[in-house]
């Protein structure tokens, strides 16, 4: 076993390294705060600043000024110096640097002297009679550190004299040799600089003994504040706890409204239309009699001879006289509905309209894209309206990402109908607090989730590890992530992206899941490559069926991967048979579509599919080998084609996962991200170059958060 690096070496190689080079130091010199770090270091440091101006240091951010920006005059960090010294013997101890013979050339030293200066060597004759030590004592760690003596470097000599510098003169607090006690400080206060330096390591232990009397505070003070920070945690997790609990409830609320008043407003306005049709088919039946009795009067005026004319000329102005008085009767009095009963007010809020009756404010028109004031997007300007009987609503939004509000203007249109508009800058879920003379309107303050654009996808905002090798994603009705992971398990996470439950390998013995989709009962279609089958769970993972074995049949499969479910029918791609295959739910055959190809309608290992259920359940299917997607009828009609090989923007790679929302998401495996496009085949934008490699699977959630598969991580963008 290889012998793992000594602790004390290790220790030693932290001290003797400078903070800002990263290297040994090089003639240290000592900042005015106590910290040092070599000279060039110090120099380089002090020229990105001003010239006479102080600098930071690095460690303890005190403004230090550089004499005359030069660092010699800085004191030297000696003792670095002795650490280097007993930092370089630990190496050779240890084997890490030669030890050379200082007395002799070529020999290796084994011993150095712990009392005075005497050079290493490893003969021992030459250190008779002193304190020695071996490196292999030093190195088991038998003598300790402070037992090691090192050369002191000679005291500097005297510019005016040349005599060494001994003795310290304490009025002028510097050096100064013998004969300059004779001639300059004759009158002086002085010593020995050994008898000062005595006294000074006294005076600096009587002021170092207050500061370390202050440690068990500061240390009880640090502990203090720690245990504070843990308080305010455990707070704010409780906190959160309670507001997303409190918020679910009002989430709650507002969806039960919705659908009260959607189906109130459902009903009343099939009410009108009934009686809208009764109204047209009569007035369609009277245009039709005035008409052909107009036609008949203009043939007969033509070609009647003229006593045909005046035989007939009294039954006809009899007819046209009684129609005319007949038509007249319904113009001046139709059976129609009030206009208004088609004001906005009566017609989507009817029930709510009666909660006007106290002055009380009520949110009768939302619309905001089409999804009610529960979806908005960055950047895109977003309207509702308010009915109210009297008074003027005040609108605020609150941002829960940043915490940021906003104060929204509420514009009257007319007839006690306001619009507030408002622009989210913000990706996330919003509150729109409106209210009336600081009483909020009922079921106020709204939940509005702002979606951003695949246009300003950028980065990643987390990621799903906890996987072997993720294929394919779909969402069941409570929004619920299911993740086909090949050789391993069908896996359920919730929004928060925590795995929930799952469908185990080991039970049903899996080969290699792939494909997976969700019809509207939450029935669970996965397909598996290595079995060639398709399988049938319910919401409770309970297997209902299996179709598919190996083959080109209309009962086989070659190499299954992606599924599509619309209705009551199951699309599959079965790749190596370069087809689709139409299941009912119970997976039973139905038809084929396409064959092994490069023309429109044919495919070339079809590797995935969606329908487009707002398009009259328009099929994409992402054609592997020919580089592109192909947008079929549900009966194999093709419609366009997305997409051409290449690796330019618009271009496409190997296409594996496609997905279908308001915009097409394809993932561009080969060329290493998401490319995205219009549903006429437009190229919109593109993203995840920088993070996802060679990606499956890409799904949409409501929220508008975009899941890709790359290697063996989920990304969400």
């Amino acid at each position: 076993m290889a012998e793992g690096p000594d602790p004390v070496v290790a220790d030693l190689e932290q001290e003797v390294t400078c903070g800002i080079c990263h290297d040994h130091y090089q003639e240290p010199k000592l900042l005015p705060c106590c910290h040092y770090y070599c000279k060039q270091c110090i120099l380089t440091l002090s020229s990105r600043y001003q010239p006479n101006q102080p600098f930071p240091c690095p460690d303890c951010r005190e403004p230090t000024l550089l004499p005359d920006n030069n660092p010699d005059k800085l004191p030297t960090a000696f003792f670095i110096n002795r650490m280097k010294a007993l930092h370089s013997r630990m190496e050779k101890a240890h084997g890490k640097l030669e030890a050379t013979c200082e007395m002799c050339p070529g020999g290796k030293s084994t011993a150095f002297c712990r009392q005075c200066v005497c050079e290493e060597s490893h003969k021992m004759r030459a250190f008779a009679g002193h304190a020695v030590s071996t490196l292999d004592e030093l190195k088991q760690g038998g003598v300790k550190e402070e037992e090691v003596t090192f050369k002191n470097p000679p005291p500097p000599k005297c510019k005016d004299h040349g005599e060494p510098k001994k003795i310290y003169c304490f009025d002028c607090d510097k050096l100064i040799c013998r004969d300059c006690v004779v001639f300059d400080h004759r009158d002086h206060r002085s010593d020995f600089v050994k008898k000062a330096a005595f006294a000074t390591r006294k005076t600096l232990t009587e002021h170092l003994s207050p500061l370390k009397n202050l440690l068990p505070n500061l240390s009880t003070a640090v502990n203090r504040v720690k245990g504070t920070k843990q308080e305010i945690q455990a707070q704010k997790e409780l906190t959160e706890r309670q507001v997303n609990a409190k918020f679910q409830e009002l989430h709650d609320i507002l969806d039960r409204c919705k659908v009260r008043v959607l189906q109130e407003s459902t009903a009343l306005a099939n009410s009108k239309m009934e009686k809208l049709t009764v109204q047209e088919e009569s007035l369609d039946l009277s245009l039709g009699i005035a008409q052909s009795l107009i036609d008949f009067v203009e043939r007969t005026l033509e070609n009647a001879s003229d006593e045909e004319l005046i035989t007939m000329q009294e039954q006809v102005v009899s007819r046209i006289d009684a129609e005319v008085v007949k038509r007249e009767k319904e113009a001046a009095n139709p059976d129609r509905v009030e206009e208004d009963d088609f004001g906005v007010e009566v017609f989507v809020c009817e029930n709510l309209k009666k909660l006007c009756e106290n002055n009380v404010v009520t949110v009768v028109y939302p619309s905001v894209r089409g999804d009610g004031i529960k979806m908005a997007e960055v950047d895109k300007c977003a309207k509702l309206n308010v009915y109210l009987k009297q008074g003027k609503p005040q609108a605020v939004l609150k941002s829960l990402v940043d915490q940021s509000t906003q104060e929204l203007q509420a514009v009257p249109v007319s007839g006690g109908v306001y619009s507030v508009e408002y622009t989210p800058r913000v990706r996330g879920r919003h509150h729109l607090l409106i209210s009336v003379d600081d009483q909020p309107i009922p079921e106020s303050p709204f939940s509005v989730f702002v979606k951003l654009p695949p246009t300003k996808l950028d980065k990643p905002v987390m990621m799903i590890k906890r996987l072997n090798n993720p294929q394919y994603m779909a969402f069941n009705s409570s929004e619920e992530l299911i993740v086909t992971d090949w050789n391993c398990d069908v896996v359920m996470f919730d929004k928060k992206v925590e795995q929930i439950r799952s469908i185990s390998k080991s039970k049903h013995k899996f080969g290699y899941i792939c494909g997976v989709a969700v019809d509207n009962e939450d029935n669970i279609y996965v397909s598996d490559s290595n079995k060639e089958c398709v399988y049938k769970f319910n919401k409770r993972e309970d297997l209902l069926k299996r179709f598919g074995t190996k083959g080109s049949g209309p009962k086989e499969l070659n190499f299954p991967r992606g599924i599509a479910v619309t209705g009551n029918q199951v699309l599959v791609c079965d790749q190596n048979n370069h087809r689709v295959q139409v299941l009912t739910t119970e997976l039973e055959p139905v038809r084929q579509i396409g064959s092994k190809g490069t023309g429109n309608g044919h495919f070339n290992r079809p590797e995935d599919i969606a329908i487009d259920n707002e398009q009259n359940g328009l099929v994409y299917v992402s054609d592997f080998g020919n580089h592109r997607v192909q947008v079929l009828t549900m009966d194999g009609r093709f419609i366009r084609s997305i997409g051409k090989k290449g690796c330019g923007q618009g271009d496409l790679s190997f296409p594996c996962g496609v997905f279908v929302t308001g915009f097409v998401y394809v993932a561009n495996a080969a060329n290493n991200r998401v490319s995205v496009f219009t549903k006429d085949g437009q190229f919109v934008t593109s993203f995840g170059n920088s993070h996802i490699t060679y990606p499956y699977g890409v799904a949409v959630d409501s929220d508008g958060f975009v899941y890709v598969r790359s290697q063996e991580s989920v990304f969400i963008f």
